[in-house]
């Protein structure tokens, strides 16, 4: 994910084709708007307090700072575009002005058209992949334009929330899920991360409830389950050598966790994995 942020900085937009099954991704936000598009398979993406199930042919638009939470629950190809809010004001001087919502819901309300055009341009850009003609990058970056065009036009709406509250709560959310990154490997109470934030117990969990839709010992466990689940595809290492690598301490609690998120047990995972090399 950050790789894919930093190269958007450097281009405006970033286009991936992506494949996976039962990946995970914990509540996260960035600055970017996020565009998936499902090619096949299932999953969901939650935000704003919502589940959004997703299946082949669906469009999803998560908008900048919107914290969100992504899974696949089977085979999943999907294309994936993050525009850059920063380089698309060379184009679009307001942008900012704008906020954006684009789900199959909204098909469901009226903009049926609006919603088909934006797939129809979408699965242009696969092809295009696959081929590969001369200059393709360019014409899929001119896809993406379009595609970003009729957004703003069928799907943007003034924006009339942003306010120094919020952003000021994502300022302190990010330097909490960075230190939760830099420490899960060790136990983190509740009192020590708090204090450490100049925040009481209470305040601390109601505020990362709130914000970001779990508890913060839930959130604590999806970032080492995360990691878990890479060093199972990626690595050789023993599973309660990597349960004790990462920090968790509950094994009771990582089966039934691990069992939920991906859908398998830590076993299956890696035998699927070894299966497909």
């Amino acid at each position: 994910m950050y790789e894919t942020l930093y190269r958007l900085e450097k281009t405006g937009i970033d286009i991936k084709y992506w494949t996976n099954k039962g990946q995970y991704t914990p509540p996260h936000w960035h600055t970017a708007i996020e565009l998936i598009y499902v090619l096949n398979g299932t999953g969901s993406v939650i935000f704003d307090g919502k589940e959004h199930l997703t299946k082949a042919g669906d469009l999803l638009v998560v908008d900048s700072n919107k914290i969100h939470e992504m899974k696949c629950a089977e085979v999943s190809m999907m294309i994936i575009i993050h525009f850059s809010r920063k380089r698309m004001k060379n184009y679009v001087k307001d942008i900012d002005s704008f906020r954006l919502s684009c789900s199959r819901e909204s098909a469901e309300h009226g903009k049926e058209k609006e919603y088909q055009s934006v797939c129809g341009l979408l699965r242009k850009l696969p092809l295009l992949y696959v081929r590969q003609p001369v200059g393709y990058e360019l014409k899929s970056q001119a896809v993406a334009m379009e595609i970003l065009y009729e957004l703003l036009n069928h799907f943007g709406e003034e924006d009339t929330g942003r306010t120094a509250e919020k952003e000021g709560a994502l300022k302190r959310l990010g330097e909490i899920t960075d230190y939760i990154e830099e420490h899960y490997r060790d136990p983190i109470p509740l009192e020590e991360i708090a204090s450490h934030f100049y925040l009481n117990r209470e305040y601390f969990s109601r505020f990362f409830k709130r914000n970001m839709g779990v508890s913060f010992s839930r959130y604590v466990n999806q970032v080492r389950l995360l990691h878990i689940y890479y060093d199972i595809c990626n690595t050789e290492e023993g599973i309660m050598d990597l349960i004790e690598k990462h920090g968790f301490k509950n094994y009771k609690l990582f089966i039934k966790m691990f069992r939920e998120i991906y859908g398998s047990t830590p076993r299956e995972v890696r035998s699927e994995r070894k299966g497909q090399t």
